[in-house]
């Protein structure tokens, strides 16, 4: 389940992002969102992977706080998400499960 409690995201310009942001996702369920552009759909996702940082609130992904995890527990908890970003970042000449398996290739011995 995903858990969102009060998150919200104040940029150092004083741009507020998020606000006061609470959200319940059980398990399996398949959840679009939606919203005009600058409404902070992407700021909210960087939120739960944490690319960028909440400036209040807890987000908790399953029984573990991403919002308090130490460098190297966050580390291993993205390896268990997806997200494929606006501007893509993928190989054309590769076919989509080319471009999701290559993601593993930092986990495969060189040799």
């Amino acid at each position: 389940m995903l858990r969102l409690e009060h998150p919200s995201k104040r940029y150092k310009t004083g741009d507020l992002a998020l606000t006061n942001v609470s959200l319940e996702i059980p398990d399996g369920q398949l959840v679009a969102l939606i919203g005009p552009s600058g409404a902070g759909k992407s700021t909210l996702i960087r939120c739960v992977n944490r690319l960028v940082e909440a400036t209040e609130g807890k987000i908790h992904l399953g029984d573990r706080e991403i919002t308090a995890l130490s460098t190297g527990d966050l580390r291993r908890a993205r390896r268990r998400m997806g997200m494929i970003f606006q501007e893509y970042a993928l190989v054309e000449r590769l076919t989509v499960m080319e471009n999701v398996l290559s993601g593993r290739l930092g986990y495969v011995n060189f040799w």
